[in-house]
């Protein structure tokens, strides 16, 4: 390989995809409610982002009904 062709780096482009596109929401509760919502997830079957993404939805379009 010549220098002029650099090497595609996925990992490089993938971070840089999430850095423009991408962004984290993140809260703190106490122990035992965190840990009683993981449980609670696991019986039912759920993943908590899809938990958390449909909340968010949720209130995204209620507050477009206003």
């Amino acid at each position: 390989m010549t220098e002029d062709k650099k090497e595609f780096d996925q990992n490089k482009y993938i971070a840089e995809w999430k850095k423009q596109n991408m962004l984290r929401v993140s809260a703190a509760y106490k122990k035992d409610f965190v840990i009683e919502f993981r449980e609670a997830c696991e019986k039912l079957g759920l993943k908590q982002s899809d938990v958390f993404r449909d909340a968010m939805t949720a209130i995204i379009e209620k507050a477009k009904e206003q």
